[in-house]
């Protein structure tokens, strides 16, 4: 499972880099064929808006990873090691169980677009493309949120006051 961790690691953040610096590129691009040549790429605004709520949804995987989504570590902490674990898997196994169910309705609703044959404004390539993100980056929030939840469960009762900030 590490092995697997450290891939998909790699490749969440490869992914995030490349799309960063590829809108920050179109961007800068735009920006100097505006003002300066007086002209246009045309449907840069809309790859630049894609590539970045990819890099939203991807994003979200990682701080999930790196324990910084939203918790309610300030009041686990105030609880005996014991409920702190009680606790956290909890809130942890329903954050997986919330991802799991955006990430289905994602799935049923790229089946819909798919199906009325949607096209982007300006590039008209298929919808289905860059609405699939919000699948794949709950399907990912939902593995990372597992992965978190089996730590703490193996974490023994007593070393969880060592972890600072809970899970």
């Amino acid at each position: 499972m590490a092995l697997f961790d450290k891939i998909l690691s790699r490749i969440e953040e490869f992914l995030v880099a490349i799309a960063l610096g590829v809108a920050t590129a179109i961007t800068f691009i735009e920006t100097v064929l505006r003002y300066v040549f007086e002209t246009s790429l045309g449907s840069s605004y809309e790859v630049t808006i894609y590539l970045l709520i990819f890099v939203g949804f991807i994003g979200a995987s990682i701080g999930v990873r790196d324990k910084v989504h939203i918790g309610v570590d300030i009041l686990v902490e105030k609880f005996p090691y014991g409920v702190q674990k009680v606790v956290s898997t909890t809130t942890l196994l329903i954050s997986a169980f919330f991802c799991l169910i955006v990430a289905y309705l994602g799935v049923k609703q790229v089946g819909v677009i798919a199906a009325f044959g949607q096209v982007t404004p300006e590039m008209e390539i298929p919808l289905t493309i860059p609405i699939s993100i919000i699948p794949i980056g709950f399907s990912l929030m939902t593995l990372r949120f597992l992965q978190e939840a089996v730590k703490v469960i193996k974490t023994p009762t007593e070393e969880m006051g060592k972890k600072a900030g809970g899970h």
